[in-house]
């Protein structure tokens, strides 16, 4: 481990000990969906991973980029709205009271949105250190695989058209080799449809008969107009003691904003959070899952079916007639992970999630939260065991087990191409994601 690797990881273990009392106070840390921070989910551990008689030889993983500034709209929404919210809740008699507290307040007569337009999306300092230590961590848990010395045949690297990932694929090679070294990594020119990066892009089928009507007509908008979510907006207005001047669109946008301000901030809390109750994040975290359960994940079949190509690549690249390149890395985006997920059969629920059945999901696998923080990835690593061919799966670093291996954590690779046969056989992906005329 180098200096600076030690360092950070002293202050993250202080960090999180110190938190240890704080995780009772900030509960809703893990009711953030796609915003949570990596920290809330991740395998800080920087030992070796290895079996007897096994040696690692080959890595496959596709990372979601680091925690990023907000869209467009999202911080056109944080400028318009949340100063009048502001403003009604500092000069509101009512308050302080039992909900909202005097540092409540101080926090909010401190509150400034400091994004602008061109800020959209970028990457963070934050997302920065979540690449920096992700890498550190893999090469300490794999040292036979990532090698600090770097070289294009042995490292394959590949980002999507968007800053966000290009930055977090130089601070990954950067936490790998070192800045002055990482700055010689080869990076092939992003497109700007990638078929294994970001493959539902070219699937129109999807788009127009998925996405669209799950986004105007679907569960995540039942959902939002039922009875859940309008006791959340009706506790809501009465904790800031206001008269219904609050209504579903406001609470969105201090919701994205509490989850934002988290994310980039380690030790300080967003003064959003605190207008919510733990019951409140989670009713607003299963909209969430709703959201994304039916756009990107279980929903629809053709959702993980259309993952085939990302997972045909990665069979490719870790079958053992190729030795080279030993790592392969990309850099993509959430919904690629979590379409990738469920193409892999991970996270599944014997129910599906919809608008009329929150109570009975409280133990739901399917928590974006949980499985979809900012910086999370899926790797798959080759382990040659005495001669034996072994895949293990980590997910944020965490160690999984496969469906065709639910006893162990390796499972051999000819077991994983028999189980996902189909996948390997049937990826027709012209012919699934056609759109064809009624």
């Amino acid at each position: 481990m180098t200096i600076r690797s030690f360092i950070l990881c002293f202050i993250i273990y202080h960090f999180i000990n110190k938190c240890e009392q704080c995780s009772n106070e900030y509960p809703f840390q893990v009711h953030l969906g796609t915003r949570t921070p990596y920290r809330s989910v991740s395998n800080i551990s920087f030992d070796k991973i290895y079996y007897n008689g096994c040696v690692s030889t080959k890595i496959w993983m596709i990372v979601r980029h680091g925690t990023r500034n907000p869209s467009v709209t999202n911080i056109e929404d944080m400028k318009n709205k949340l100063p009048k919210i502001q403003q009604l809740i500092l000069e509101n008699e009512n308050l302080p009271n039992d909900n909202i507290k005097n540092r409540d307040l101080d926090l909010f007569r401190k509150w400034r949105t400091r994004l602008d337009i061109d800020d959209e999306t970028k990457l963070t300092h934050e997302g920065e250190e979540e690449m920096l230590l992700l890498a550190e961590r893999m090469q300490n848990r794999f040292p036979d695989i990532f090698n600090e010395v770097y070289s294009n045949t042995t490292y394959k690297f590949r980002y999507t058209y968007s800053q966000r990932t290009k930055k977090s694929a130089l601070y990954f090679a950067a936490g790998l080799f070192g800045k002055h070294t990482a700055k010689e990594v080869w990076f092939p020119e992003p497109l700007k449809k990638d078929p294994i990066l970001r493959f539902y892009k070219l699937c129109d089928k999807w788009r127009q008969e998925i996405k669209a009507k799950e986004k105007d007509t679907g569960q995540y908008k039942k959902f939002a107009a039922g009875f859940e979510m309008t006791d959340v907006i009706r506790n809501v207005n009465k904790r800031l003691g206001l008269q219904d001047e609050i209504d579903l669109g406001d609470i969105y946008v201090m919701y994205i904003t509490c989850g934002f301000e988290t994310a980039w901030n380690k030790q300080s809390k967003s003064p959003w959070c605190s207008v919510f109750s733990e019951e409140d994040f989670k009713v607003l975290e299963y909209m969430e899952d709703l959201k994304y359960y039916w756009v990107d994940g279980y929903g629809h079949e053709l959702t993980y079916q259309q993952a085939c190509p990302a997972f045909g690549d990665m069979i490719s690249h870790l079958d053992i007639s190729n030795q080279y390149p030993k790592a392969t890395i990309y850099f993509t985006h959430s919904g690629t992970l979590l379409k990738m997920l469920a193409h892999m059969g991970l996270y599944k629920d014997q129910e599906a999630l919809r608008s009329t059945n929150y109570n009975k999901m409280t133990n739901r696998k399917w928590r974006t939260s949980l499985i979809d923080a900012f910086g999370t990835n899926l790797a798959f690593v080759l382990f040659n065991c005495n001669g034996n061919q072994e895949i293990l799966t980590l997910h944020q670093e965490n160690i999984v087990r496969l469906p065709p291996c639910p006893d162990s954590d390796l499972c051999d690779y000819n077991k994983i191409l028999d189980y996902y046969s189909h996948s390997l056989k049937k990826c027709d992906f012209t012919a699934m994601c056609n759109k064809t005329d009624d």
